[in-house]
């Protein structure tokens, strides 16, 4: 379980610092509603596709041991 916890402390890490670098690279002129919409909306896919994996490969683990 713990590594588990560590993936997803490791993923919010990486997303968090993959959004920083595209707020910086945005132009002053672009909507931030806009922007802030698209990183709500990669985040919820992100989470869903993390937790999903994350009961995928327990289950496997558990069905292995």
């Amino acid at each position: 379980m713990g590594i588990f916890i560590l993936g997803g402390i490791v993923f919010i890490i990486a997303f968090c610092l993959f959004k920083i670098s595209a707020f910086r690279k945005t132009k002053p002129d672009e909507s931030w509603l806009k922007i802030s919409l698209v990183g709500l909306i990669d985040y919820l896919v992100l989470v869903s596709g993390t937790i999903g994996t994350g009961i995928l490969f327990m289950t496997l683990y558990s069905a292995g041991h």
